[in-house]
């Protein structure tokens, strides 16, 4: 009966030793979640971070884009008007009088 009881403590001293090891291995877990969601986030912030700053570029060559546009279409506008002065053959209003 003795070594039965001796038995059954050694088998709690074990359950005991397991539930330890288990408790300590959560709390590393613990910590290690709580440090990769850390990094998570910290890495979401970057995203969105550089996401903004992709929209202002984008914003930014849009309307460099314009302004370059509107500023070719000026100087073909002029060139046109210089070209139908030097050349009146040239230019479609000479044509259909023709």
């Amino acid at each position: 009966m003795i070594e039965q009881f001796e038995k059954v403590n050694e088998a709690l001293d074990r359950l005991e030793k397991i539930l330890t090891d288990m408790r300590a291995e959560k709390e590393t877990l613990a910590c290690k979640v709580q440090e990769l969601n850390g990094i998570i986030e910290d890495r979401d912030l970057e995203i969105l971070q550089l996401q903004e700053e992709v929209e202002k570029s984008a914003a930014s060559s849009r309307a460099e884009k314009e302004e370059i546009s509107g500023c070719l279409e000026g100087l073909l506008g002029r060139m046109y008007k210089l070209t139908s002065e030097e050349h009146p053959s040239d230019a479609p209003d000479a044509q259909q009088n023709q």
